[in-house]
């Protein structure tokens, strides 16, 4: 199965831009993902399924990491 670095035809240099940048990006909606649980908070709400959605996503990344892992 092709990624998207392979479409693009990156070479190695820029297939680590490509993957910084993705995580960079995943840094960023973390940042906004806490800081709207931070608002509602602020707003006298509990923002329950956000709030469970963190570990969800947390598992949910490690699972694919485990079968990734084991693909190559």
């Amino acid at each position: 199965m092709k990624s998207e670095m392979d479409v693009m035809k990156m070479d190695e240099r820029l297939e680590n831009a490509w993957l910084r940048a993705n995580r960079a990006t995943l840094m960023i909606v973390g940042l906004v993902w806490i800081g709207v649980i931070v608002w509602e908070f602020v707003q006298d709400r509990t923002p329950y399924f956000m709030i469970v959605m963190v570990p969800v996503f947390a598992l949910i990344r490690f699972a694919f990491y485990r079968v990734y892992k084991r693909i190559k």
